[in-house]
């Protein structure tokens, strides 16, 4: 205690505000429930009035030292006036004090006069200290200058400074504060604001919305002023109206009459409301929320309506599709206030409000509106509040520096513009002339975990955007089954591209080539088999409609236009190449994308830089690109791009800096000496480029293509590029980077390091299964059975292996030929009889094999699917037997088909017991053959104790072996594979 009243005032007034805070929280976790409700309200605003006070006390003695204590030496200080100037100052700070006690025992319908003065106060207090603080700061800058320079401050100076601050501070505190009253008693200007809201349906086109916000009703405002403003907004013939929180300062049955008039709003689509911080000091939220209600003002608590032009609210189901969503979220205070069933709910406020329809937030405070355009870009307009449009001085200043936003309507990035300047020759990035240099990355081929630091890689090599491609049956496997989390979710990656300010340039399909499986089509297109694929054929049409309106309006909230990183789009891909021509097909697309995506995005094509590819592939509206790789005469490819497109900019959409491979040949590769010369030479035309791959990645599970003549791509995609398959930095990469640095400015600071790597040695792999003897583990169900054999789509298999058996119908213990006459094994058959190995028949290079057993014997056929063909005329691919096989020319009949479920099967190898090394009747035919049957292993492996920074990347070699399927589950290694005998 005694050392309590040893401390200064300023500091007890500070512990005073620190202790009245603790009960503050005390009261609204411990006292709640055990306090009676009214009398929970009153103690909580009792604390919240002293809680300021105590604040205000430090103020308080500052203005008394300025303006009395340091005047008290002078010799005016016992004159009459000095008498009566500290009387005036007492009073003034008496009044500001009184100002939060107001709130508790002056509010009635129209404001106290006392209420009035008061408030008056607390203003001009606020603004006095600020200019006695600003005063104070100025005169120890210029002691400090002073001091500097070597010159003495004369005591007569400190005199007349000591006098002139207060003065100073009065005069501008009267000033400010008498054209702050004059301001007030004006009535509230109107500001008209026409915003362009994507998605909003055409019915509802000129919807105008009125805002508004802090009314405060209390102390200062009552009755009298809100039937001005009721008759302001009727004046405007709103359709919807909207209070954005601030309404009141005192509880729902004291100012029940002065709220009244908002009963008489006229707003065809309806009122609404959200709550700002000042009603939950109020602690009397539920009553305002049914006071408004009576009065036909909707409160929207953490919720949304879903608004039409005839209606406000849609019952949910309805068939009318011609709405918006306007959602409000509760005050962010109600958090920190621990106010029971309150709290800002941004989740909870956007339940049912679909991305493909406008949305409208509701949030008082310019903090709850960032957080929400954060967390959802998607959002089209947020109507905020709780700045008082910086009216209030100097609080405005503290608004504008503390708040995210400041004049109360946020659109979404409504500045953003990408365009081309077909003038200039180039695009323009809000206005002002861009050429970006961009990579290609499949986020599809690349590990979620990677994402980023591939992202960075490319961002520090100096790109300043990404290219992507939309594989449609990565995100919809099997028809209306869409997967967009984890390694599928493309609108997280993009988001990454954008927080690293890479923008990107997105190719969705719906083909994309990208030796991709099927070019990014789903297989169970091919259902219907007189589908023609890429073309006006209606089905097609339908299909890729009910795609297109899936994948599109996820990505719109993230074109550049609307805050995101999407600059341009392509509609189809090189679809010159294609047979079909089909203008039509162009048009539909193009349409569907204007539809979805608007008016404003620049949609593009991309061709091979020949006039035969250009004139298919190209259509006005769709600005038309080429694409070309190292060697090419980039004058004359750039020429064939100005025969259709005579004005704007320049474009290589696929510069190629490497190759892709096919299975059994040698990795392809391009000289860096060649990329980068023709890369230099691309810059100096002024064009953009992007680079195809800049990191190519890994085609996991049966993802990988093939082209024709048939050739499958294998696992590795690693197409030489600047980055390696497993993210390394390369050679390449830092000669792109030097090149690109010659041009444009690269970032600084250290460039990821390649992804370290670890060998983890020799894993022994233990045979579990033969494929043939898994059956009852792989099918479940059992085999379908048909006369002749049908394909993998007629099963309903679409990736992996199938199993095709019958019964030798003749004897055959001399060989004897089994053919594909119309080469329809498609793509690779490993065939056994009765458990012995025979050969393998071949898609393209082995349609004729012998084969050797008796009548009646069990013929197998396992067949894969090494990758459906992505590019060029037979993208149809089906697979499996597609046509009859013939023993000794007889057609081979009566076969019962197995579709293997090899994925989930590998999932659960715990129940599959091993085999030993012991003979067991056919089992030991198999080791005579040259090639074992295929069967599944497993190995288990260990990642050592001691060593940092484990696990770690490491590469799998599987040397003797002829064909492996691998994957990893927990530490055990699975193979389904082959491998040369012996063992």
């Amino acid at each position: 205690m005694v050392i309590f009243r040893q401390l200064p005032l300023g500091v007890k007034a500070a512990l005073a505000a620190g202790t009245v805070f603790v009960s503050m929280v005390i009261s609204r976790s411990y006292l709640a429930e055990s306090l009676e409700l009214r009398a929970w309200r009153w103690l909580f605003r009792l604390q919240l009035a002293l809680f300021a006070n105590s604040l205000m006390l430090i103020g308080s003695l500052y203005i008394w030292r300025s303006a009395v204590s340091n005047l008290s030496h002078s010799p005016a200080a016992e004159s009459a006036c000095f008498q009566l100037w500290k009387m005036a100052v007492v009073t003034f700070l008496a009044l500001a004090h009184s100002s939060f006690f107001t709130m508790l025992f002056l509010v009635a319908e129209e404001p106290y006069l006392f209420s009035l003065a008061a408030y008056s106060c607390l203003g001009a207090y606020i603004i006095m200290v600020f200019f006695l603080c600003t005063l104070s700061g100025m005169e120890q800058a210029y002691q400090l200058l002073a001091w500097r320079s070597g010159n003495v401050v004369s005591s007569l100076d400190k005199t007349r400074k000591l006098a002139l601050r207060p003065a100073l501070a009065v005069v501008v505190t009267a000033v400010l504060s008498v054209v702050g009253l004059l301001n007030a008693a004006q009535p509230p200007t109107v500001k008209t604001v026409e915003v362009p809201i994507h998605q909003l349906p055409p019915s509802m086109d000129h919807l105008k919305i009125v805002l508004l916000s802090d009314i405060h009703l209390g102390p200062t405002v009552g009755r009298t002023k809100m039937e001005m403003f009721v008759r302001m907004v009727n004046m405007l013939q709103p359709d919807v109206t909207v209070i954005v929180g601030d309404l009141c300062d005192s509880e729902a049955s004291i100012l029940r009459t002065a709220v009244a008039p908002l009963g008489q709003l006229h707003s065809r689509l309806g009122t609404y409301f959200v709550t700002g911080n000042h009603e939950y000091y109020t602690s009397d939220v539920s009553n305002w929320f049914a006071l408004l209600e009576s009065l036909d003002v909707r409160p929207l608590h953490n919720e949304n309506v879903k608004i039409s032009a005839t209606q406000a609210q849609r019952a949910s189901g309805g068939k009318d599709d011609d709405w918006i969503c306007l959602a409000g979220v509760d005050d962010i205070e109600a958090d920190l206030l621990h106010y029971s069933g309150h709290g800002m709910d941004l989740v909870k406020a956007l339940g049912g409000c679909n991305p493909d329809h406008a949305t409208i937030l509701l949030a008082h405070q310019p903090l709850a509106a960032k957080r929400a355009l954060q967390a959802r870009p998607d959002i089209n307009l947020i109507l905020s509040g709780h700045t008082h449009a910086g009216q209030i001085f100097p609080l405005n200043v503290a608004a504008y520096l503390l708040n995210p936003f400041f004049a109360g309507l946020y659109q979404n990035a409504s500045q953003r513009t990408f365009e081309i300047d077909y003038k200039h020759d180039h695009f323009l990035k809000d206005g002002q002339p861009f050429r970006y240099i961009s990579g290609s990355i499949h986020y599809f081929r690349i590990p979620r975990f990677y994402w980023k630091d591939r992202l960075l890689k490319m961002k520090m090599a100096g790109l300043n955007a990404i290219q992507i491609y939309v594989p449609w049956n990565f995100h919809e496997p099997q028809p209306g089954q869409y997967q967009f989390s984890e390694d599928h979710d493309v609108q997280h990656f993009i988001q990454l591209a954008h927080e690293l300010s890479l923008l990107v340039v997105l190719r969705p399909g719906p083909y994309i080539c990208a030796e991709w499986e099927m070019g990014g089509l789903p297989a169970w297109l091919l259902q219907n088999k007189s589908i023609v694929l890429r073309s006006s054929d209606p089905d097609y049409l339908a299909a890729v409609d009910k795609w297109l309106g899936v994948i599109l309006p996820k990505m719109k909230p993230l074109l550049y236009q609307n805050g995101g990183p999407i600059i341009t789009v392509q509609v189809e891909n090189e679809y010159g190449s294609y047979f079909t021509c089909d203008y039509d097909y162009l048009r539909f697309l193009q349409k569907r994308f204007r539809y979805h995506l608007g008016n404003n995005v620049v949609l593009f094509t991309t061709d091979g830089a020949q006039k035969k590819m250009l004139q298919c592939g190209t259509l006005q509206g769709l600005y038309a690109t080429v694409d070309f790789g190292p060697g090419v005469n980039i004058t004359s490819a750039f020429l064939t791009q100005r025969e259709y497109e005579p004005k704007g900019p320049l474009v290589n959409s696929e510069f190629y800096t490497g190759w892709l491979d096919h299975w059994g040949q040698p990795h392809s590769t391009v000289t860096t000496e060649a990329v980068v010369s023709s890369l230099h030479d691309i810059l100096a035309h002024g064009a953009n480029v992007n680079l195809y791959m800049f990191i190519g990645g890994t085609n996991f599970a049966y993802w990988n293509g093939a082209n024709i003549p048939y050739q499958a791509q294998p696992t590795s995609y690693d197409y030489d590029a600047p980055l390696s398959e497993a993210g390394d930095l390369t050679k390449k990469y830092f000669a792109v980077r030097d090149v690109i640095q010659k041009f444009q400015k690269v970032p600084e600071g250290p460039i990821p390091p390649s992804t370290p790597k670890f060998a983890y040695g020799k894993v022994a792999l233990k045979k579990l299964k033969t494929v043939e003897e898994s059956l009852n583990i792989l099918c479940p169900n059992g085999p379908v059975k048909s006369l002749y054999p049908l394909t993998f789509i007629q099963v309903k298999q679409y990736f992996g292996f199938v199993l095709y058996r019958t019964t030798l119908p003749q004897d055959c213990s001399n060989p004897t030929p089994l053919s594909s006459p119309l080469s329809g094994v498609h793509d690779r058959a490993y065939v056994s009889v009765d458990g012995v190995p025979q050969g393998i028949l071949d898609r393209s290079n082995v349609i004729t094999l012998n084969i050797t057993g008796k009548a009646g014997a069990t013929l197998d056929l396992l067949v894969e699917n090494m990758g459906r063909v992505n590019y060029g005329h037979y993208i149809n691919d089906y697979k499996g037997l597609i046509s009859n096989l013939t023993l000794n020319s007889s057609i081979l009949t009566d076969w019962m088909i197995f579709p293997l479920d090899t994925e989930n099967a590998v999932r659960h190898l715990e129940g599959w017991p091993g085999n030993d090394s012991r003979c067991h009747g056919k089992a030991c035919a198999h080791e005579s053959s040259n090639y074992t049957l295929p069967a599944f292993y497993a190995g288990n492996f260990s990642i050592p104790s001691g060593i940092p920074d484990l696990p770690q990347d490491t590469f799998i070699n599987f040397p003797g072996w002829t064909k492996v399927r691998c994957g990893l589950m927990a530490l055990t290694l699975v193979a389904i594979g082959q491998h040369k005998a012996p063992r």
